[in-house]
């Protein structure tokens, strides 16, 4: 229990911190990125306390895996972006999660958005209104 007081994540899959959730299965839960570097940024968490992807047992991996190739058709075929991007990157908070992101240009990815200080945090109204553009 010591991992969800100390872990903003493990709070999230435990449902004791607000997320705005898109999906969610016994391995996993799919949310809204708070900062997002585009509309429809998602993070893709295990609900398992791991800090790296390769911590991950061979199951946890494939299944996570699925989840993220559902989540990206789903970003294509509901925001139509020219590319759906990937990244695990995990500086930010020690809990292992894939970043989903709508592409436009190639600097999505590369967050430029981060570098020059022009991400915003959406608000819960937008949050709301593509959470339930997006969720089954």
């Amino acid at each position: 229990m010591e991992e969800l007081e100390s872990c903003l994540f493990c709070a999230i899959a435990a449902r004791e911190a607000l997320s705005h959730t898109i999906y969610e299965d016994a391995w996993c839960k799919v949310i809204l990125d708070i900062n997002p570097i585009r509309r429809g940024h998602l993070l893709v968490i295990p609900k398992q306390h791991v800090e790296a992807i390769y911590e991950l047992e061979q199951r946890s991996y494939q299944q996570l895996m699925e989840v993220v190739q559902k989540m990206s058709k789903r970003i294509n075929q509901r925001l139509k972006p020219k590319k759906v991007g990937m990244a695990i990157v995990g500086f930010d908070i020690d809990h292992l999660h894939i970043h989903l992101i709508p592409l436009e240009t190639y600097h999505d990815l590369t967050s430029q958005a981060y570098l020059d200080g022009t991400v915003q945090q959406a608000s819960r109204a937008e949050l709301e209104k593509l959470a339930e553009q997006l969720h089954d």
